[in-house]
């Protein structure tokens, strides 16, 4: 049997890192916040040399340090100083130097258990947030005033109401589905296998994008000398190269990204991912918000799949906030979930996601053509690039998350 309805101003579905960090934005506000996370939260992982991991843009660096969090984060992170684009057997690259720009780093990378320790670390002294786990959105009802979500909890049903329901349940969002909203996919046909490793030169601050015949290896900088790789492959070979025994998968490795940093000396756990790209119809709806990849799921090739994520719950939490300051009204709550209040944050985010989708899905295109002289013209392209110091800014500015227009989160400040 369901109990007595409980009622807050934002109810956001999904307490993963997109989740989590926006219930810590939200928590620098005076509204009742409901989180509701199908998986338990103190059930982090250990440290490990398989452990899993985030790109952080230097935007997302920005956001975390507006939210307080980057004291409890820096001496967990590894910074990206350097980044180096090539493709396999062929001549020109491409370097991105973060003294060039005039920042300590371009990036960092982050164990996602950090990541999460971190924040719902910062959530337990939220005074005004609500935390339902394990449990999972089962439906949605949306009135003019406000939303009746039915939440599943210990195998009861549960309401809530809301005055805005986010959806920041991931790719596959359930919340996205009960709001009739429609995604749009785009299959690459593509698997990426997914592991930390080590190589005889150590990365020392420096990250890789290698494009290769079959598609692009990535590797950054991790802590411990370590390196986090992505290797993308095409739909068979991914398969079966993921399946391979240690010592052939390593050669393979080896023969496809070279030899640049010397031999490849370990590698570790590998994880296999189907990539498509999922771009929802709509971002936002009547008392209701996506966010994250239940909005955008990009290719992994340039790393910036949740570094957009961030910008979406910077700009959402920059948006309420404003009109809380701006609400006269002391009998009155702030209506969170009022219509121009989120078409605000739909018109914000929309240059910035089809800006970041296109490029994205254009470098997988522009290195995966292999028709007569594309090549050739790719490693002038390349070369060129290196010698254009407008270019080289403009493309240190996308990757570091500072491209377009920035919420306040997004340049180290905070929200109020």
């Amino acid at each position: 049997m369901s109990g007595p309805a409980q009622t807050c101003d934002v109810l956001i579905a999904g307490g993963g890192a997109v989740g989590s960090a926006l219930a810590c934005a939200l928590a620098e506000l005076p509204l009742d916040v409901v989180l509701v996370e199908a998986r338990r939260p103190n059930l982090l992982e250990q440290p490990s040399f398989d452990a899993r991991v985030t790109a952080l843009a230097n935007g997302s660096q920005q956001i975390l340090a507006g939210l307080g969090l980057w004291p409890e984060l820096e001496s967990y992170v590894e910074p990206i100083r350097f980044i180096h684009v090539s493709e396999r057997g062929r001549f020109g690259a491409a370097r991105i130097a973060a003294a060039e720009e005039n920042v300590p780093a371009l990036g960092y990378t982050v164990e996602n258990s950090t990541l999460g320790r971190v924040l719902w670390e910062r959530l337990q002294r939220a005074p005004r947030l609500t935390v339902l786990a394990p449990a999972v959105v089962t439906a949605l009802v949306r009135e003019p005033s406000e939303v009746s979500v039915t939440v599943e909890l210990g195998g009861a049903a549960e309401t809530v109401r809301a005055k805005l329901v986010v959806a920041a349940d991931g790719v596959r969002s359930a919340v996205r589905a009960a709001l009739g909203v429609n995604a749009a996919e785009h299959d690459y046909g593509q698997r990426a296998v997914v592991f930390n490793s080590s190589t005889e030169a150590p990365l020392d601050g420096r990250a890789f994008e290698r494009f290769t015949p079959r598609g692009p290896i990535a590797l950054l900088p991790l802590t411990g000398g370590r390196a986090a790789a992505i290797w993308t492959l095409p739909e068979g070979d991914g398969e079966r190269i993921a399946a391979l025994p240690v010592d052939e998968f390593a050669a393979e490795l080896q023969k496809a990204f070279g030899h640049r940093l010397g031999r490849f000396t370990r590698v570790g756990e590998r994880h296999l991912y189907t990539l498509t790209r999922v771009a929802s119809e709509a971002i936002h709806g009547e008392r209701a918000v996506l966010v994250g990849d239940a909005a955008l799921r990009l290719h992994p090739v340039a790393a910036q799949g949740f570094n957009v994520a961030l910008r979406d719950i910077a700009t959402l939490a920059e948006v309420i906030a404003d009109a809380v300051r701006e609400h006269r009204d002391p009998q009155a709550p702030v209506d969170v979930g009022a219509a121009p209040l989120l078409e605000r944050y739909a018109a914000w985010r929309a240059a910035d996601r089809r800006r970041v989708s296109s490029f994205t899905h254009g470098l997988i295109h522009l290195f995966g053509e292999s028709a007569p002289g594309f090549a050739t013209g790719r490693g002038l392209g390349l070369m060129a690039f290196d010698l254009v110091p407008g270019a080289k800014a403009l493309l240190a500015r996308r990757t570091m998350g500072k491209a377009g227009r920035l919420p306040r989160l997004a340049r180290g400040l905070r929200l109020l």
